[in-house]
């Protein structure tokens, strides 16, 4: 699967954003146990070790959109300062939602002809991945931006949380089907909350045409339906999908919803009937592919 790869990520390996060298930038604990309480992890310190547990099966139609740029990273920061994320604590969103957790049974809406779309925020959805690949699905990550110290956005406790539950999701892929479920996984935080100030490392990005497949596409492969999991959120659905998920139900898919903070019932999506444009401006694309620049410093000729 990485190999397929290669022209892509020898481009992505000419790095011009100070990628170059080794990043200082901390992930995870290198003292950490994954989530079998091993340290079976550092079988995935490799880039492409962790691209392609993470991804769909090497068959499969959806491998064209499993996302390159944060695994890619991964290569890119000192060995010993990575690790993965620790357990979570009382009070996290998710230990108090043991359904949403690997072992747990599977939904009865991750079906055939189903294309599940995690949306939750960072670790979370990496950990709700898990839970769906152990019970049947195959994942596609969306993380389409590069990790910094100086981040907007924390990709690098993504990568933390994907070296947790790497040895969960090999084993279960010994019974992974190429048409198998296929189980978008992303991080709802991907737009941000402000737009990068100088010497920060703006790395917000959105979900585009070349990480959501079209309706016919989806219909080409059996899809009818699409369930959108989400993880008690204020608006639904998150701004770049909104025009994209009306696309959808005009070409006759099913939309569904699923909150994880309210159980496990799948009901009808609200679409508005006219949804506002997706997000394009005020991100910062990378020379090397995907997001993410740091912010200049004014010039000091600059007016402001």
């Amino acid at each position: 699967m990485w190999q397929l790869l290669s022209g892509p990520l020898e481009w992505l390996g000419r790095l011009r954003i100070g990628f170059s060298r080794r990043r200082p930038l901390r992930v995870g604990s290198p003292d950490a146990s994954d989530a079998q309480g091993g340290t079976g992890w550092r079988a995935y310190l490799a880039a492409d070790r962790l691209y392609d547990v993470w991804g769909p099966h090497p068959d499969s139609p959806w491998v064209p959109f499993h996302c390159v740029p944060l695994f890619a990273a991964l290569d890119r920061i000192k060995a010993d300062r990575i690790g993965p994320t620790a357990p979570p604590a009382a009070g996290d969103p998710m230990s108090g939602r043991p359904h949403a957790r690997p072992g747990a049974p599977a939904p009865a809406w991750l079906s055939p002809g189903t294309w599940v779309i995690l949306d939750l925020p960072g670790p979370e959805t990496v950990e709700a991945g898990a839970w769906l690949i152990t019970t049947g699905g195959q994942p596609v990550c969306t993380f389409d931006n590069w990790p910094h110290e100086k981040g907007l956005l924390r990709a690098e406790h993504l990568l933390a949380a994907l070296l947790r539950w790497a040895t969960t999701v090999a084993e279960a892929r010994a019974s992974l089907a190429s048409d198998a479920p296929p189980v978008w996984i992303c991080d709802s935080q991907r737009l941000g909350s402000r737009t990068g100030q100088p010497g920060e490392f703006d790395n917000r990005y959105y979900l585009d045409d070349s990480l959501l497949p079209g309706a016919a596409l989806l219909k080409t492969f059996a899809i009818v339906r699409v369930v959108y999991v989400t993880s008690d959120v204020q608006e639904l659905p998150v701004l770049d999908l909104e025009e994209y998920f009306a696309d959808l139900r005009r070409a006759g898919l099913e939309l569904l919803h699923v909150d994880l903070a309210a159980g496990l019932e799948a009901t009808p999506l609200a679409v508005r009937t006219t949804p506002r444009k997706p997000p394009r401006s005020g991100f910062r694309r990378s020379a090397a592919g995907g997001f993410g620049t740091e912010v200049p410093q004014p010039s000091s000729g600059s007016s402001g």
